[in-house]
């Protein structure tokens, strides 16, 4: 994408080629969780008392672990279907019967294979629809969508254990779709288990969340992250890992998105140009911006708009909470001009000044050209 930017400087053809994600399953073929831990024992401890409620709200940021944790916990539901109450009953012997102590369901187990490749006829997952027109997904989840959810739950199990429905980005429901999930909540049939998940919990109805138990996921830790992209792309080097993991703010999905947009790459690119500040290289940014304007761009326009966020935000932590805040690759005399240029207030009201106008560019479709030269020009 960006190698014709500045062929004349540099000769290595990839050196803004995007990484590629080599080993990174989808959460309904991932057999392992990593980071959150308590969230499954308490789970767990629910399912054991048969307590578990019929809703639950998985909640927080993007790519943590959300739906990771949904799909296994369904595994587990679809697999030991006769519940906890079976649990509670005595075994052959007359002696207490084991419960288990994770949700963990074998990759060879039929039930894992027939929830990754999508098939359990007593799960559902529910996402928004694809436009046919554009071939993109629907901005909302709509009510259509969330209707269908109804019949499935009310018919007989096809396994006679539990039936599980997972509801993706629920809360881009519209206020239709909310108020059609509301009244499935308030009459759930039984041994059904609704888990919605959720980046902003709060755009949900009240009614809504009064009615599930809402568990947080937090960022991951950063030796946890690191872990994860080991795995997810274990023939990167360790450094440029650390720097993805720096990038992602403790989110393996933000990672993933950073791997396929060249988050890298164009961080090291936007160093050197900030570097540059007070007087912008003109000469360079037209060029990029040209570049990254162009259909066949917009994962590197949508890398470049999170990467120059990412440095400003952190810019503004480090006056917030001090220097020790800063990642390492900031920590550079050359960019100190700017970072100490402005005021914690000024640093704040350039922010939010960025925010809003990479949003206008993608809600309103403008020239992505304007996008990088404006961030650019809010910088002053």
């Amino acid at each position: 994408m960006f190698d014709d930017m500045f062929e004349e400087e540099f000769e290595d053809d990839d050196v803004y080629a995007p990484s590629a994600v080599e080993g990174l399953k989808p959460p309904r073929e991932t057999t392992d969780m990593f980071g959150n831990e308590a969230t499954e024992q308490t789970l767990l401890d629910l399912y054991n008392k048969g307590t578990l409620p019929h809703a639950l709200v998985f909640a927080g940021p993007l790519g943590v672990g959300k739906c990771t944790m949904a799909f296994r916990l369904a595994r587990f539901l679809l697999k030991d279907g006769a519940g906890a109450d079976d649990n509670a009953m005595d075994s052959l012997f007359g002696d207490a019967p084991t419960k288990p102590t994770s949700f963990s369901v074998d990759e060879s187990d039929p039930v894992f294979r027939k929830v990754a490749s999508g098939g359990h006829p007593d799960l559902r997952f529910v996402e928004r629809a694809v436009d046919p027109k554009t071939g993109i997904k629907k901005g909302v989840l709509d009510v259509d969508t969330v209707r269908e959810i109804i019949p499935f739950l009310r018919k007989t199990t096809a396994e006679g254990g539990w039936r599980v429905v997972i509801v993706d980005e629920a809360d881009s429901m519209n206020r239709n779709s909310q108020n059609a999930i509301l009244k499935i909540l308030e009459e759930p049939p039984e041994k059904c288990l609704i888990i919605l998940i959720c980046n902003r919990h709060g755009s949900m109805l009240p009614t809504i969340r009064s009615r599930c138990r809402v568990f947080h996921f937090a960022p991951l830790a950063g030796d946890t992250l690191l872990s994860l992209l080991k795995r997810a792309a274990p023939s990167t080097p360790e450094s440029e890992l650390k720097l993805l993991a720096a990038l992602s703010d403790g989110s393996m999905g933000r990672a993933q998105t950073m791997m396929e947009e060249g988050g890298i790459n164009m961080l090291r690119t936007l160093i050197s140009f900030f570097e540059d500040w007070p007087k912008w290289s003109w000469s360079k940014i037209h060029p990029m911006a040209d570049n990254l304007s162009r259909a066949d761009s917009e994962k590197s326009y949508l890398g470049f708009a999170s990467v120059f966020e990412w440095i400003t935000t952190s810019f503004l932590k480090s006056k917030a909470i001090g220097d020790h805040a800063l990642p390492e690759i900031l920590a550079s005399e050359g960019l100190n001009p700017l970072k100490n240029h402005y005021s914690l207030e000024q640093w704040i009201e350039i922010c939010e000044k960025l925010n809003n106008h990479f949003t206008a560019i993608d809600q309103s479709n403008l020239d992505r050209r304007q996008g990088v030269i404006g961030a650019f020009a809010i910088l002053g």
